[in-house]
Order: C-alpha cells, then sequence, then structure tokens
C-alpha cells in the first residue's frame, strides 16, 4: 500500500504536531507492509535536524499550490500514485483524486478565540471544515476530540477513528551526561546547579491555553523560602506578553548576588530536553485544553510525577498516577503542587505508576491503529 503523508509540521517543529508527525513516519517507514511518501512542499526552508529522509520538498509557497490545484496539480504530482494522502496539518495540500486520511489533533480554537488571537477561527474553520467533508477517514487522539468534531457538525461518529498518541520517543534510562546537560541548562538560565532543591519542568510553546502564568505565580508563593526551581522549556508563542514580562523581571535579581528561582530555557534540542524529563523532580503542565497532551504522556514514561488539569485527556490517561486539579482553580494548583514538592515518596510512586500506565502508548501502537484505517479507505 502506497501512502502519502504530510510530513510538513515535522520539517518545521520540534513539539506539538511536528513530533507526532516524525515519530508516526518512524514507525511507518519500519513497516514491510506500508510504502510511506513524505510530501513536504513549503516555500520555507526545513530546520536542518528534521531528519525525514526521502521527503519530496520543493520551494513551492502554500497558496500557489492551491492556485496549481485549479490546473490539476495534486500530491500525486510530487509522489507519484498514492493509495491514501494522509492530511496532519491545518495547511492543506492539494489532493488531486486520491482518497484522504485527516487527523484532526483539536478544536480548542473554537472553545475561547483568546488563545488563538483575533479571526484565526475564523480563517481555519472554513478549510477545516471543507476537508473533514471530503476525507474518508477522520483520525483524533482522543474520545474528547471525536466528541467535539461530531458536537459542531465536522464529521459523523461513522468515519472517526481514535489513535492515541505514543509516548516512547523518549528513553527513560539516565545517561552518563544528564547532569552535566541539565547544569549547562540551569546555569545558562542563571538559576543554580542540579541537586540543591527539587527541580519543577514546566514543558512547552508559552501561550494562553497553556496556564503558564498561574502555574508561575502559584510556584512563586508555594516554594518561597526555599531551593526549589521552576524551569520553562519551550519557545515563546502568542499572547502571552504579561507571561514574558513577568519573566524578564524574574531574570532580574533585586540586588547583586542572588538568584532568581524560575530559568527560561527557551527551545532546546531533543537531548537536553530527554535529560531534563529524566532529571526532573516533577512535571507541571496545567493546560486549559488539549487534544492529548504529550508531554505529559512523555513525563510519564521518564517515571515522573505530573501535575496537571482535570477534565482533559491528560488526566483521562494519567488516571491515578497523575495530580489532577481544576487548572482555574489557583489554590488546588497551589495545594497540588505544594503535595508534590514537600512529598518525595508520592513523586516516586506516582512516577513508577505513571511510566506502567503509558507504556501501552507506543508509536507503533498508532501505526497499526493508522494502518487499519488505510486498509479501510482502500478496500
Amino acid at each position: 500500500m502506497i501512502v502519502g503523508m504530510d510530513a510538513r509540521p515535522a520539517l518545521f517543529g520540534r513539539t506539538g504536531f511536528g513530533r507526532v508527525v516524525r515519530e508516526t513516519l518512524r514507525a511507518l517507514h519500519g513497516r514491510p507492509d506500508i510504502d510511506v511518501r513524505p510530501y513536504g512542499a513549503a516555500w520555507r526552508r526545513p530546520r536542518g535536524d528534521s531528519e525525514l529522509p526521502g521527503v519530496a520538498a520543493p520551494r513551492i509557497p502554500a497558496r500557489l499550490q492551491q492556485l496549481m490545484g485549479l490546473v490539476g496539480f495534486g500530491v500525486e504530482t510530487l509522489l507519484g500514485p498514492l493509495d491514501v494522502y494522509h492530511h496532519t496539518d491545518l495547511v492543506f495540500a492539494p489532493v488531486a483524486r486520491t482518497p484522504e486520511v485527516l487527523t484532526i489533533y483539536d478544536l480548542v480554537f473554537l472553545a475561547d478565540s483568546r488563545w488563538h488571537g483575533p479571526g484565526f477561527a475564523e480563517r481555519v474553520l472554513p478549510r477545516l471544515r471543507a476537508r473533514a467533508a471530503a476525507a474518508r477517514r477522520i483520525v483524533v487522539p482522543c474520545t474528547g476530540v471525536a466528541d467535539d468534531l461530531v458536537r459542531h457538525g465536522l464529521a459523523e461518529a461513522a468515519r472517526i477513528v481514535v489513535a492515541p498518541l505514543g509516548a516512547d520517543h523518549v528513553d527513560a534510562t539516565p545517561l552518563p551526561d544528564d547532569a552535566e546537560r541539565v547544569v549547562r541548562l540551569l546555569e545558562a538560565c542563571g538559576v543554580g546547579a542540579l541537586g540543591e532543591g527539587p527541580l519543577v519542568l514546566l514543558p512547552g510553546t508559552r501561550e494562553p491555553r497553556k496556564n503558564q502564568r498561574a502555574l508561575l505565580e502559584v510556584f512563586l508563593d508555594v516554594a518561597r523560602g526555599t531551593e526549589a526551581v521552576l524551569l520553562f522549556a519551550g519557545p515563546p508563542g502568542w499572547g502571552c506578553e504579561d507571561l514574558e514580562a513577568r519573566l524578564r523581571e524574574l531574570q532580574r535579581p533585586a540586588e547583586r548576588g542572588t538568584r532568581p528561582r524560575v530559568g527560561v530555557a527557551g527551545e532546546i534540542p531533543e537531548a537536553d530536553l530527554a535529560a531534563l524529563y529524566r532529571s526532573a523532580d516533577l512535571v507541571a503542565y496545567p493546560s486549559l485544553a488539549e487534544g492529548f497532551g504529550l508531554p505529559v504522556a512523555e513525563a510519564m514514561a521518564c517515571g515522573k510525577a505530573v501535575l496537571t488539569s482535570r477534565g482533559t485527556p491528560m488526566a483521562d490517561f494519567g488516571a491515578e498516577a497523575v495530580v489532577a486539579v481544576d487548572p482555574g482553580d489557583r489554590q488546588a494548583l497551589a495545594a497540588g503542587l505544594r503535595r508534590l514538592l514537600r512529598e518525595p515518596d508520592e513523586r516516586r510512586s506516582r512516577g513508577a505508576a505513571g511510566a506502567a500506565a503509558i507504556a501501552p502508548h507506543t508509536w507503533a501502537a498508532h501505526t497499526d491503529v493508522l494502518v487499519d484505517v488505510y486498509r479501510s479507505v482502500v478496500s
């Protein structure tokens, strides 16, 4: 079976859609029953570390691709004849004649316009609705997204397939240079060396939906007088001017010789992020809404205790292994963080439970579902 797949998210981003597409392609490339052909036509140049062989990636702007589609251009022009084409992003390549599968990670942009900025939903929803109508099958990471699709009239339940994401791309086995990597990151952020107090890792792009400002203020209160460190690990995003201003303020010590207990590592190499997951004492991810919540799964795979959000997919797959609180209730966030900071035995027990709970979530299992979807489309 010949499957075309939109590889562009993996060419331009390490996390989020990029991570999912990269790991999916890697898993599919290892299967003898699938010939996967990655599509990467875009105007942007791929990241130097994208590491995706065999990608058809001429420099063609997305808008030009759509115009060319009116005169017969499609993914088949670059990839050759296909049995299935799999869309993995919200910028859709033209498809001339191949049956289509579509992944929709979430519909959170419909929940609150402040999370993505003015006009985002108005721009995205019409093209998403059109592509969802054309797709033979729609893949989602959890039942909550499936329910959202039906509720918003984007698809009927019979075309929707749930395929939970994998988490086995992060190796939980400590490496000899983990401590060195983490110390270097912490010192670059000005927060001192590892081992002086609990390290709280806050991964992810900084954006309003992730609720990082609330977690920051809770940490500053709960950890006052301790040696605990909070480390942001992820690039700046959008709509968080107040958070960015607060972080800059915290990077300026009040007097010479003092150190902030909050660090901002920004976007970091995958090896450094993996070392942080393995070395952190706990991971905080209090997002207000998610389609899956991959950073929580990654933390669990590394055996780390996690503070996350009730009523989200993270609470569902985390079950009793995570501490799930109402992310809009700062007292609840504070209580959960205080509990994990003060109880190392609970951190260890929850970390062990989390590693066991997330173990079935592999990219091989994810692609098993995808291959069944492809077969159902061509049969």
